[in-house]
């Protein structure tokens, strides 16, 4: 009498384990490829944009002291975006941004009781620049979802305090101070 062993089962068995560990591998790279990309797509999100680099450049060449190329945007519920404002140095020293929550009208031309201060994201408020350099600051606005539809009024101002006092006086504000309009539709 011959006795036959069955292998099918052991060889389907490790063919099953084999295919489940290539599986959980694939899933595994993909899950690490996705919150790669996105982390880059966040990272980019904080950026100001070429067109509005050129925009503050050239600006700041023609001789103005603070500017703020896009004064105005329209941002929905729920979405993140970003005002770029360039500093030229007139003197060396710290340049210091504040921007300040004004006032908020809805379209009848009713005020809105809010205080959007916190909708407020500026990840360098001081730097140190020397005469005749170019900064850049980064204003992010995130409207929150329960934002009511209507314009946002922000101040932005530069304050100036200088490394050589007896150089240049210390300045607060640096320019004249610059309005930021955010607009929810």
């Amino acid at each position: 009498m011959r006795i036959y062993k069955s292998k099918k089962g052991i060889e389907l068995s490790i063919n099953f384990i084999v295919m489940l560990i290539l599986a959980v591998a694939v899933f595994a790279g993909g899950l690490m490829f996705a919150a790669k990309f996105f982390g880059q797509a966040e990272k980019m999100r904080g950026n100001l944009d070429a067109q509005t680099e050129k925009q503050i450049e050239k600006l700041l060449d023609s001789g103005s002291p603070v500017v703020l190329p896009l004064s105005t945007k329209e941002i929905f519920r729920s979405k993140f975006e970003t005002f770029g404002v360039g500093v030229l140095a007139q003197n060396s020293g710290k340049y210091t941004l504040t921007v300040t929550y004004k006032d908020a009208f809805k379209k009848d031309k009713t005020r809105i009781t809010l205080n959007a201060q916190d909708w407020l994201n500026i990840a360098m408020t001081e730097m140190a620049l020397k005469k005749n350099e170019k900064g850049k600051f980064l204003v992010g606005v995130m409207v929150p979802r329960e934002a009511e539809s209507g314009t946002y009024l922000f101040e932005v101002s530069v304050g100036f305090k200088s490394d050589n006092p007896a150089e240049a006086p210390d300045k607060d504000p640096y320019d004249a101070p610059l309005q930021m309009i955010v607009k929810v539709p």
